[in-house]
């Protein structure tokens, strides 16, 4: 692995995650003023919340770069612990929206504290993985973290969490045949969970038939891939989408990316996911650079998760995976998703600033 010492943080994964920031702000604003006029007589409204979520974003991503990396890890239990406590507390007291219960109130703010799940498991996974201790104790935790964003319920942010888990795993060495095995226990579970659970089988079958209920279940996927299809190879042009003045549903957070499709076209889409390549892509030479085992592993874990999530986001907009609620990374609106995101790629960053011998 290259052995080279990285003393200030990574200019170009500074630049992409910047790119992808500045991008989903502008192409917030074109799919949220429609709905901001609609529902609270402000076109600015969701454009002010996400002007705040940057800051917030952008300051989170700060205080994680410079943080000692072995702070985290020393930690690891207590941040656990607390996301547990955090949990509980949201399937007891927390918000209930669109037949979900996913945020808990704090005053003025409503955290889906799932979306620090999964980097708080992915840092346990890491640190019981190189310390060779503990395994039962992480399962347990994790176990638990994973049951409570089930029964939210969020199937996406559950896949996110165990992925980071099962990333940690592979990343580690572990063999490979308990491994494996292991993964199609998961993936068994999982299978079970979703024919055991009606809705989830209702998304199921009408992701593969949209049109068995166009005005009900099949709606969002119908007018999702609509969007898609009539921005061409060039797009109708920033801020000219029809879809988002209507018919596209929460076109500024979990279809935003049809919306960008509708406005800039095949290409320009193309761009953005070029961008998002060469961020997972410019993660994962920064982990490996280190030779710090718990780093690289923790890392690594970090980029699968981010990685997963653009997938299944991009996948959901095109049709190809059932539709579950979860953001695009910095592009769509959500502010304990883009302040989760910031914080991962302030980790990154702190991974890239120095050499693991230097911590």
């Amino acid at each position: 692995m290259p052995n080279s010492k990285i003393i200030k943080p990574d200019s170009f994964f500074i630049q992409l995650s910047l790119a992808l920031v500045l991008l989903g702000s502008v192409f917030i604003i074109s799919a949220s003023w429609h709905e901001s006029l609609k529902y609270f007589d402000n076109p600015w409204n969701f454009i002010t919340k996400h002007a705040l979520f940057v800051v917030l974003g952008l300051s989170s991503a700060y205080l994680f770069s410079v943080i000692h990396i072995q702070w985290l890890k020393k930690f690891a239990w207590v941040l656990g612990i607390a996301i547990l406590i955090g949990l509980i507390l949201t399937a007891k007291f927390g918000i209930i929206s669109g037949g979900a219960r996913r945020w808990l109130s704090l005053g003025p703010i409503n955290l889906q504290i799932s979306e620090f799940a999964k980097i708080v498991v992915a840092l346990i996974s890491a640190k019981v993985l190189t310390e060779k201790k503990n395994y039962l104790a992480a399962f347990i935790l994790i176990s638990a973290m994973v049951f409570l964003v089930l029964k939210q319920p969020d199937l996406g942010t559950t896949i996110l969490i165990s992925s980071g888990a099962i990333a940690a795993i592979f990343a580690s060495g572990f063999n490979l045949a308990a491994f494996f095995l292991g993964l199609v226990g998961f993936v068994g579970a999982g299978v079970f969970v979703i024919t055991h659970t009606p809705y989830q089988m209702d998304r199921i079958k009408y992701w593969l038939d949209p049109y068995l209920d166009p005005q009900g279940h099949g709606y969002n996927l119908i007018q999702s891939v609509k969007a898609i299809a009539s921005g061409g190879l060039f797009g109708q042009g920033i801020c000219e989408s029809v879809q988002k003045l209507g018919p596209l549903p929460i076109s500024y957070a979990d279809f935003i990316f049809s919306v960008i499709c509708e406005e800039i076209g095949f290409f320009g889409a193309l761009v953005i996911l070029i961008l998002f390549f060469a961020w997972i892509f410019r993660s994962l030479y920064i982990c490996f650079c280190s030779r710090d085992s718990f780093i690289q592993i923790f890392g690594f874990s970090l980029t699968v998760v981010f990685a997963i999530q653009v997938v299944i986001n991009i996948a959901v907009a095109t049709g190809l995976f059932p539709i579950t609620g979860m953001t695009l990374p910095f592009i769509s609106f959500g502010g304990s998703s883009f302040i989760a995101n910031s914080i991962i790629a302030g980790i990154i960053l702190n991974i890239s600033r120095v050499n693991s011998t230097e911590y």
